[in-house]
C-alpha cells in the first residue's frame, strides 16, 4: 500500500490536504480514485490508514481511518552518521541506504579533502522518499553541512564518534548499546592532520572495517550494518 510523509497532526477522522507533490504521484503516476486507500505517518503519532474522499489533477483531500501502527514501535538506533560529502549519484546511496538501516541524524561535514558540497534540499526529499519506501514511522533528521573543526569543537562529548580509518589500527565493533554516531571521511580519506586531532578528543574511537580498502559509500553502510547485526536488528 501507498506511504506518505505529512507534516499535519495525524488522529482517527483527521482531514488534511496533500501536497502538489504527493497529488501528482497519486494521481498520475499511481491514477488512484476517490475511495481509495493510503497510509500516512509524521514521525510523530504512528501510522494511520487514510481514505482519499476528494482527489484531482490538482488536488487530494484525506480523511484518517484508524491506526495501524503507534510511534512507539519503533524503536530509535540513536545513531548519528556523519560523513563527507562526495559525487551526487554516490551520495544519493548513502542517504537512501542509511534511512532504511535506520540512522537518526545525517550529517554532511566537510574535510580537507572534501570536493563536493552536498545538496540538502534533495537530501531532505530521498528520506522521506526512503521512509516512505522502508516503512520506517520517523524521517532522519538532515543536518546542514558544517566544517570539520567547528564539527569536533561542538562534537557532544556524551556521544562516541567511531571514525573510520582505512590505514590505521582500531576497534572493529562497538563496545556497548551507547550513543553512537559513525565519521567517515571523503574519497582520498582523512589527512593527517584530522587524524591527529580526531586521536587527542576523549569521544572519539578509531575504528577499521577489515584490511580491505572501502569507497567512502561502502563503509558507511557496512558501519550501520554492523551496527544493527549488534543491536540484533530489533529496531
Amino acid at each position: 500500500m501507498i506511504r506518505l510523509f505529512v507534516s499535519s497532526p495525524l488522529k482517527e477522522n483527521q482531514v488534511l490536504s496533500l501536497n502538489e507533490k504527493q497529488v501528482h504521484y497519486l494521481f498520475h503516476v499511481m491514477r488512484m480514485k476517490s475511495g481509495g486507500r493510503i497510509l500516512l505517518f509524521n514521525g510523530i503519532d504512528g501510522e494511520f490508514l487514510a481514505a482519499l474522499t476528494e482527489i484531482s489533477k490538482s488536488k487530494a483531500i484525506a480523511c484518517c481511518l484508524e491506526k495501524t501502527r503507534s510511534q512507539q514501535e519503533e524503536k530509535s538506533l540513536d545513531v548519528w552518521l556523519c560523513f563527507a560529502p562526495i559525487k551526487k549519484d554516490n551520495m544519493d546511496f548513502i542517504v537512501q541506504k542509511a534511512t532504511e538501516l535506520g540512522v537518526d541524524v545525517l550529517w554532511p561535514i566537510l574535510t580537507t579533502r572534501s570536493v563536493c558540497k552536498p545538496n540538502i534540499p534533495r537530501m531532505k526529499m530521498q528520506v522521506i522518499e526512503a521512509a516512505e519506501q522502508c516503512e520506517r514511522l520517523s524521517v532522519p533528521l538532515v543536518k546542514e553541512p558544517i566544517q570539520w573543526e567547528l564539527f569536533l569543537e561542538n562534537f557532544p562529548e556524551d556521544r562516541t564518534l567511531y571514525y573510520l580509518s582505512e590505514r590505521s589500527q582500531g576497534c572493529s565493533s562497538v563496545s556497548s548499546k551507547e550513543k553512537v554516531s559513525f565519521f567517515v571521511g571523503p574519497e582520498g580519506g582523512f589527512d593527517e592532520r584530522e587524524l591527529e586531532i580526531l586521536s587527542s578528543k576523549p569521544f572519539a574511537v578509531c575504528m577499521h572495517l577489515g584490511r580491505r580498502i572501502l569507497r567512502a559509500e561502502t563503509a558507511c553502510i557496512v558501519s550501520l550494518a554492523c551496527f544493527n547485526q549488534f543491536l540484533n536488528w530489533e529496531t
